[in-house]
């Protein structure tokens, strides 16, 4: 069969504009070139800019350490980098697609570079050159040949100079240079009239042209203009608004169209660069910009009959033709004509189903109507009216017609018995109908779920997992692999009984996709809304066994030659297949032809670059190992790969990961639209960036750059903090412990504290009950006391004076003066007595210490001798004092007065006819009064317990008087302490010591 792509032998362009509006630093491209990683590179007058398909990265002043000039000048050829000189001579070297030098002297081709001082030879910036004819009337014109050679013009002379020295010379009369150009290493001359001629060293040759330009009737009309990239080596013709490019082909020039109809001179195109593999033209313009012009691979066609360019259904008609179910014929010449039927203004058929049996007629439907018409379609052969709407009608390979609707079940026509049967199989709403690999089984696709009917008994199989979906179309492929496209759920591959979900594009494209068609070389089409997809069928395959992660799908838009993008669906047959292999899509807007062996699919298998490197708003190297600081808060890179066709098909992604963690399992995340990777706020640590794109279909489809970043450790994060906070924290647990034993040892003194203020509470209410009890067993001494008293000292001296009183036989006058003598010195004894004891009662309950006076112990000593002195005179008794007139001592006088008074009492009492005398010593330590007596001596029992310091008033002998009672318990009081001894020659010495205070 004669493919269908015959109909239309000239190509369609689609041409993208690019201005500084779209990035590029200025509108004037003076040069380009490719380099070896794919990115195509631009001089202009602003930077020279790098690009990739869809952005600029532009190098100048801003970004290229050591450049003082944007304005580029030229490109010139170099075997093994790119070679870009400014207008002020600065040479700009890129390598590895970047900018990595900018000097004085040219890498390679060193003569091609232009010095103002140098006036001997001008090179050539290649065609067009402004400046070449001006130069070439003063001096020669180089044109490149290699690294060490050249051509070098000037006038009708051409030289071949080699390694410096000129190797032959050649003549030519009337040479117009402009029209001569090196291809291959050979010097041609394009001639006025057309033809070209070249040189053997010095003989004239002449070469023929073949190929597309001798076609063109431009040629001979208005001639040829010459477009020459000398760092691309390619040069082009342009007449008549088409472009060609002239290759060297043994010993002819021949010529490829690779651009038709496009002005030239309208849009000022100065340079051209062509991308053979894949049929794409950029023109760089003086002052329009960037021009990309890519050839289309897909035909549309569309009627010139009104309301006519929306397709659905379609089959075979004769042997090269096409057939819509409306009646239209779509001829090999890519023409639309209508059919008798459509002719007679009958449109019988929808336009949504369409099958041609074996006998050659067509088969469609018109609501609830089955209707079959002629293979010419000029008349219509039946009509049957079914049960309800028909939804589709299918011919198997057999010959069988299926006719599904939304009844249930299925009617069927074997061509060999008469008449329509029904397979009662549990389906209806049927929206597809398609044969198996094993015969007798049908797969019915409906409104809700997929079905497999086996024949002859109709028995229905429910494919599980697809229960809601709405199916738009199946395809058999193999026996046991089905495809189903649905609407709003995406595509299902059903293979080896198991329903596995295809991945969807990244756009969601494929969720309604319409149809799937595989052609002959293992690829699967499909048709959506947005435009056609393809797929490899053994990714597929290889996918659903889980022996890949992802699926590329290559994606056509309305730039490869669709009128729309919009294809249709909801129809049977969804495509045609032609027994050649080529494919016819019905869209809202055309039939799209194509032939998928001549379709070039440009895979993005160019490598993954950083462009830049952003950290905190502030650009720095890329690089491939990345320093941030601990603190950082944005962090950005920019990725580029050179890819010049439908970005659609370029998928990025990126995934961050811990080093120490390289083994678990990856999540990919998209790139943003504008390439560029976003961080913040890492901790601190060694990380990977891992950026990957599939670069096409098989197994190795991946082209991934890894990015290595480490984030700085904060300095709490280093061993000497670490350290230093070990330190630390010791330090506050040690003092925390230390604060926490004197919280405890605080608390503990609180508690002495209280348990002293309650024992020193106890101990005052002790002391109050010890003092109330001392007073108690004072009261009670005094009791015992004051009953001593009465007892001895005032019971008996009163019983004397009854005694003697009552004796009324004494008389005479010595007798009454003895009565009167013991009576007065008994009522003497019981006054002084009872004062005593008044005074010892007073000293016994007062409380607080007692005054303390300045005492002259003489006169307080004859103070109580002359209470003495009637009983001493009375008894004989001599009382003497030897005190100094000026001895004092500070002392309570009147508990002083007491004990001199119980003293001199006490030695009165004892002494008969003697003497008693006091003497005083003053000591270092106090003053002691001495009361010496001449009596019958004391006792010495008394003198024992009077010697005892430890002794007070309790304990005494009972023939102790009341007396040295009292003053044993006023001798602490008065600061004293009181000795007995025996007096010389007989009697008592009592001292009495006084001590000094403090």
């Amino acid at each position: 069969m004669e493919p269908v792509a015959a109909m239309d032998t000239v190509p369609h362009y689609f041409i993208r504009h690019f201005t500084d509006e779209d990035g590029l630093p200025q509108n004037s491209v003076k040069g380009m070139v490719p380099d070896t990683n794919g990115f195509l590179w631009l001089a202009t007058e602003n930077g020279l800019s790098r690009f990739d398909g869809n952005y600029f990265f532009n190098f100048n002043v801003d970004n290229v350490p050591g450049l003082k000039s944007s304005r580029m000048g030229r490109v010139y050829p170099n075997d093994t980098a790119i070679t870009v000189e400014t207008d002020i001579e600065e040479i700009l070297t890129v390598t590895g697609s970047k900018v990595t030098r900018v000097g004085k002297e040219m890498p390679g081709y060193a003569y091609q570079q232009y010095l103002a001082k140098k006036n001997d030879y001008y090179p050539i910036r290649g065609w067009p050159d402004d400046y070449a004819e001006q130069f070439a009337a003063i001096r020669p014109v180089v044109f490149p040949n290699s690294n060490e050679s050249y051509f070098a013009a000037y006038g009708d002379t051409i030289s071949f100079v080699k390694n410096g020295r000129e190797a032959y010379r050649i003549i030519q009369p009337d040479l117009d240079l402009m029209r001569l150009f090196v291809c291959g290493h050979q010097l041609y001359y394009f001639t006025s009239s057309g033809q070209i001629l070249s040189w053997k060293k010095d003989r004239q040759v002449k070469v023929s042209l073949v190929g597309d330009l001798l076609s063109d009737s431009s040629f001979n009309k208005s001639g040829v203009e010459l477009l020459w990239n000398l760092a691309a080596h390619q040069v082009f013709a342009y007449t008549g608004g088409n472009c060609y490019q002239l290759q060297q082909e043994g010993e002819h020039i021949r010529s490829a169209v690779v651009l038709r109809g496009f002005d030239f001179h309208e849009t000022y195109i100065k340079s051209i660069y062509y991308d053979v593999v894949n049929s794409r033209v950029f023109l760089g313009s003086s002052t329009k910009g960037l021009y990309v012009c890519t050839r289309q691979q897909f035909t549309s066609h569309k009627s010139d009959i009104p309301d006519t360019r929306v397709f659905y259904a379609q089959a075979p008609f004769g042997k090269n033709e096409i057939v819509t179910a409306s009646g239209l014929l779509l001829d090999v010449h890519g023409k639309f004509s209508p059919l008798p039927l459509w002719f007679n203004n009958k449109n019988v058929l929808e336009k949504f189903t369409l099958a041609r049996d074996k006998q050659g007629r067509y088969w469609g439907r018109e609501q609830a109507m089955l209707i079959s018409v002629s293979a010419d379609f000029s008349k219509v052969m039946s009509k049957v009216k079914m049960p309800d709407a028909i939804g589709q009608v299918y011919v198997d390979a057999g010959g069988t017609l299926w006719v599904g609707g939304k009844y249930r079940g299925l009617y069927y026509l074997k061509m060999t018995a008469p008449g329509l049967q029904l397979l009662s199989a549990g389906v209806e709403d049927v929206t597809y109908i398609k044969e198996g690999q094993i015969q007798g089984v049908l797969w019915i696709g409906t409104h809700k779920g997929l079905y497999r009917v086996h024949q002859p008994s109709g028995s229905t199989d429910t494919i599980k997992g697809l229960e809601q979906g709405n199916i738009r179309s199946i395809y058999v492929a193999r026996q046991g692999e089905v495809w189903i496209s649905t609407y709003n759920k995406g595509i299902f591959l059903y293979r080896n009984e198991r329903l596995t979900a295809l991945p969807l594009d990244r756009q969601g494209y494929m969720s309604s996709t319409h149809c799937i068609i595989e052609d002959d070389y293992g690829y699967c089409w499909l048709t959506t809304n947005k435009g056609l997809f393809c797929v490899r069928r053994q990714d597929a395959l290889d996918f659903t066994d889980g022996k890949k992660a992802d699926l590329f799908y290559y994606y056509f838009g309305k730039d490869q030659g669709f009128n729309t993008n919009e294809f249709n669906g909801g129809c049977e047959p969804c495509a045609l297949k032609f027994e050649n292999g080529d494919i016819s899509l019905p869209s809202l807007d055309g039939l799209v032809h194509y032939t998928p062996a001549s379709i070039q699919m440009e895979m993005p298998d160019k490598g993954i670059f950083v462009d830049w490197i952003e950290r905190d708003l502030k650009l720095t190297d890329a690089v491939d190992n990345i320093e941030l600081p601990h603190n950082f808060k944005t962090f950005r890179l920019h990725v580029s790969s050179p890819y010049f066709g439908d970005p659609r098909n370029l998928y990025f992604n990126y995934c961050l990961e811990e080093s120490d963690k390289a083994g678990e399992k990856k999540i990919w995340l998209p790139v943003n639209s504008d390439r560029t990777v976003i961080l913040s706020s890492l901790p601190s640590g060694d990380y990977r960036i891992h950026i990957r794109k599939l670069k096409g279909f098989g197994k190795d489809q991946y082209i991934e750059k890894v990015i290595d970043i480490h984030v700085a450790e904060a300095f709490y994060e280093k061993n000497w903090f670490r350290v230093l906070v070990l330190i630390v924290l010791i330090c506050l647990i040690v003092l925390f412990y230390k604060m926490r034993v004197r919280h405890i040892e605080d608390q503990n003194k609180l508690l002495e504290l209280k348990v002293f203020n309650r024992t020193r509470k106890l101990q005052e209410t002790m002391a109050t009950l010890q003092e109330s009890d001392e007073q108690i067993r004072k009261q009670s001494l005094m009791h015992k006391h004051l009953l001593t008293a009465i007892t001895h000292d005032i019971k008996t001296p009163l019983r004397f004076l009854l005694m003697v009183n009552k004796e009324e036989s004494l008389s005479g006058k010595r007798q009454e003066e003895e009565v009167a003598a013991v009576t007065y010195e008994s009522l003497y004894r019981m006054h002084h007595l009872v004062d005593n004891l008044i005074h010892y009662m007073r000293t016994t309950f007062q409380t607080g210490a007692f005054t303390q006076d300045s005492v002259y112990l003489l006169p307080l000593v004859e103070e109580k001798m002359a209470i003495f002195k009637p009983v001493s005179d009375a008894k004989g008794i001599q009382l003497a004092c030897h005190i100094p007139p000026e001895m004092t001592i500070a002392v309570n006088k009147l508990l002083l007065a007491v004990v001199l008074h119980n003293l001199l009492d006490n030695a009165v009492k004892y002494t008969s006819h003697g003497s008693v005398e006091i003497t005083v010593e003053e000591m270092a330590t106090g003053v002691i009064i001495n009361i010496s007596d001449s009596g019958i001596g004391m006792p010495q029992a008394v003198r024992d317990w009077i010697n005892r310091p430890e002794n007070d008033g309790t304990g005494h002998s009972h023939s102790t008087g009341i007396g040295l009672i009292l003053v044993k318990e006023l001798l602490p009081v008065i600061n004293a302490t009181l000795r007995a001894g025996s007096r010389a020659g007989g009697g008592t010495m009592l001292s009495l010591q006084l001590h000094y205070n403090g």
